[in-house]
């Protein structure tokens, strides 16, 4: 991702530099920390679910032997999330300036890379893009940020009470059951149309994106143990589901490496299934999100840059025309007025 060209880092601007400057070193010491934390508990976790599961034998069975179309979805499945989370911040950074749906999307895509990296340095280019390319301001766009952020736990929190009631519905009506969560959705799109100040509307209509992103999370989950053939209900899913996305939202790491696995595992176990094997599930699927955001990162990234460099291109051209029309004007300028000066002088 294109790094910002030196954003305002939001210290104040009477900030002493020392103090911004400590800061900020505290800030990078901190994400470190919180980095080799989250590899450490990635790392337990694949050694925990490699032991719970007899080196992993039963978890490649089950995988062999699941249908085709499920292993396609599993893989699929990431990039349900891209598209959600990109119309959600789409959304929201249309509140503030223009930025194409398509354009959002690449944005993402190449942030989403990045953001597995200490720092958050996907989002930190993207914020920079954003500035130099759709001139919004800095603190616009982590405005953004943060409404993104806050909607996620909304939706993960509301997915939670729909989970307890979907455990309650009797199993003759377990189908009917999977529209709970499509409810939120609804009644956000309803808002958002009856609502009359944009940015309201705006707002409103990325809550509804981020309960789709939920729900796709719900999916993937689903997917994962009926693969490994753990017997867990919707209702036990949705809530180790909207768990694990809460897991997610922690700070300084990307996508809740480590911190994610552990959760879910401790969630199953507490519902009273194999903690090994969910754990497994969630591996699975963050397998699937390396599969998918390699390829996706590294091309999101490349169409980042050339429209960068194409913009910067434009303008330094824009640029280069309007000096040389100045100037031009200039000549003109200066040549009628050595002919009037010319013309004025006494004859003899």
């Amino acid at each position: 991702m294109v790094k910002s060209p030196t954003p305002d880092q939001s210290t104040p601007d009477d900030m002493p530099s020392s103090i911004a400057t400590a800061s900020r070193g505290g800030s990078k010491t901190r994400s470190a920390v919180m980095f080799v934390v989250s590899m450490i508990l990635l790392v337990g976790a694949g050694y925990f679910v490699y032991s719970a599961t007899d080196g992993l034998d039963g978890v490649w069975g089950s995988i062999k032997s699941a249908p085709w179309w499920m292993i396609v979805l599993i893989v699929l499945g990431p990039m349900g999330n891209h598209v959600s989370v990109a119309l959600c911040l789409q959304a929201l950074q249309s509140r503030h300036g223009k930025v194409g749906l398509i354009e959002m999307y690449v944005l993402v895509g190449s942030a989403w890379l990045f953001n597995y990296m200490p720092m958050r340095p996907g989002l930190i280019g993207r914020i920079g893009y954003h500035k130099s390319i759709n001139n919004i301001r800095l603190r616009d766009s982590l405005e953004s940020s943060v409404w993104s952020g806050i909607l996620a736990g909304i939706a993960n929190g509301l997915m939670l009470p729909i989970a307890f009631v979907m455990m309650m519905v009797p199993e003759e009506n377990a189908a009917w059951s999977l529209l709970l969560p499509f409810v939120p959705v609804v009644v956000a799109f309803v808002v958002s149309m009856l609502l009359s100040g944009p940015k309201k509307k705006l707002i409103v209509l990325a809550l509804a994106y981020r309960q789709l992103d939920v729900i796709v999370w719900l999916g993937r989950y689903w997917l994962a143990f009926e693969v490994l053939g753990l017997d867990v209900s919707i209702g036990d899913i949705a809530v180790i589901s909207a768990v694990s996305q809460l897991a997610s939202l922690m700070p300084l790491t990307g996508s809740g490496i480590g911190f994610r696995e552990w959760a879910v595992g401790l969630m199953a176990s507490a519902g009273g299934h194999a903690m090994g094997r969910a754990m497994a599930g969630d591996l699975i699927n963050r397998a699937a999100e390396t599969l998918v955001v390699v390829p996706v990162g590294l091309i999101c990234t490349a169409l980042v840059a050339r429209h960068w460099r194409g913009v910067r291109d434009g303008r330094i051209v824009l640029e280069t025309g309007l000096a040389e029309d100045d100037s031009g004007t200039n000549a003109e300028d200066e040549d009628e007025s050595r002919d009037s000066r010319e013309q004025d002088q006494p004859v003899g």
